[in-house]
């Protein structure tokens, strides 16, 4: 259930690996792991500001909203 503790750190906020690794209080190899996970789920996205990377959970699009129980 490691997952959902990244998925609710990040609800609402957009945050560094670091920061989310302080917050969950687990390794920075473990949050690492799992968000990359979560991305390829397409829970999680990552962008680049200040130099630093971000990570946030991903806004789905109306058409993503559409087919989600197909």
């Amino acid at each position: 259930m490691k997952h959902l503790k990244i998925l609710n750190v990040l609800e609402g906020k957009e945050l560094t690996i670091a920061e989310i690794s302080k917050e969950t209080k687990m390794s920075l190899a473990e949050v690492r792991k799992l968000l990359l996970r979560l991305a390829e789920q397409g829970k999680v996205e990552s962008f680049q500001r200040e130099g630093k990377i971000f990570w946030k959970i991903k806004q789905k699009t109306p058409e993503e909203e559409k087919f989600k129980y197909v």
